[in-house]
């Protein structure tokens, strides 16, 4: 079916779905949007692997709304992730949110996303989502959220969210609920390789005031590393990723992103994870509290050599100018 032959007017949620070689996971996936209590949404399964498994499993359902979309070459899980999170419509729809193979939905999490975001009067949502540890027989839960212990339920500004990355990712992929029409561009591009250093840069890049919704209505699948396809990178190449990151907010916003992420760290609790951030990102004219004094000099120094011996990865996306 022709994808430009699907617009319409009403609104319609895109739900954008990046798949690789695990069908019965994609499977549970699009059960879950075949159970929403919101009928207006249509699936745009993009299937990154050569040999197609995915199309068999969408073609199954014999429903219109879902199409199958793969890509022309393998782009890799990151390149896939960032091609489901183009923020423009693709087939006509209001809204749009990125469901990856391993996770799922909630009956209610198209229909009360949608709602949230007419009530607050905001292009941008963030959702919480639940843990599940997932491995090759079964799901369980853990008890924990993505998102719970570090956002209260209201209006973030960018900038906060810029401040949140002295302390995690910033914004979960899963738990990201957009209109179309918002000025925020999701993708981050060819020059990030890492699925997991998308997330920080795709925070760095948000522009639009955001609300964080703390009731989760989707699962987020914890996988052990035999099933995950993400962080190709090593340790110390995604460390050195997350540390350029921070050292970059400190010579582009100096104390004010500071002072941002301190008052944030307070309210999270996680003073001593802050200050352990700013020993990464090789700052110490920060008045210490909550680090064992050793323990932060022998920290500084390995971070100092992983500085100067491991290339960034991250250093041609952090000179193009990413924000404004």
């Amino acid at each position: 079916m022709e994808i430009a032959s699907l617009k319409h007017d009403m609104e319609r949620c895109e739900v954008r779905v990046p798949t690789y070689k695990r069908p019965q996971l994609l499977k549970r996936a699009l059960d879950s949007l075949i159970a929403q209590d919101y009928p207006h949404w249509i699936a745009l399964v993009m299937d990154d692997s050569p040999a197609q498994e995915a199309n068999a499993i969408a073609a199954s359902y014999e429903d219109d709304r879902i199409l199958y979309s793969p890509n022309s070459k393998n782009l890799g899980s990151a390149g896939n992730l960032d091609r489901a999170f183009t923020t423009q419509e693709l087939v006509g729809g209001t809204y749009a949110c990125v469901l990856e193979d391993d996770n799922w939905l909630m009956p209610t999490y198209l229909s009360e996303n949608i709602a949230l975001l007419k009530e607050k009067s905001v292009n941008l949502l963030m959702r919480n989502q639940e843990i599940w540890l997932q491995t090759e027989q079964q799901s369980q839960p853990t008890g924990r959220t993505t998102r719970g212990d570090w956002f209260t339920a209201r209006l973030y500004t960018p900038y906060e969210l810029y401040a949140y990355l002295f302390l995690l990712e910033g914004a979960s992929n899963g738990g990201l609920f957009w209109k179309t029409s918002m000025q925020t561009n999701l993708q981050v591009g060819s020059q990030v390789v890492d699925a997991g250093l998308q997330e920080y840069c795709r925070s760095l890049q948000i522009e639009d005031d955001f609300y964080f919704a703390p009731k989760p209505l989707c699962y987020w699948s914890e996988m052990p590393v035999s099933l995950s396809l993400r962080n190709p990178a090593s340790d110390r190449v995604f460390g050195r990723g997350v540390q350029s990151i921070r050292m970059h907010l400190i010579q582009n916003d100096g104390q004010e992103v500071i002072e941002t992420a301190e008052k944030l760290a307070f309210h999270c609790n996680k003073r001593a994870e802050f200050e352990w951030s700013l020993i990464d990102a090789l700052y110490i004219q920060y008045h210490f509290q909550y680090v064992d004094r050793l323990k932060a000099a022998k920290s500084y120094l390995k971070s100092y050599a992983k500085f100067k011996l491991v290339k960034n990865p991250l250093e041609s996306y952090l000179t193009k100018g990413i924000r404004k």
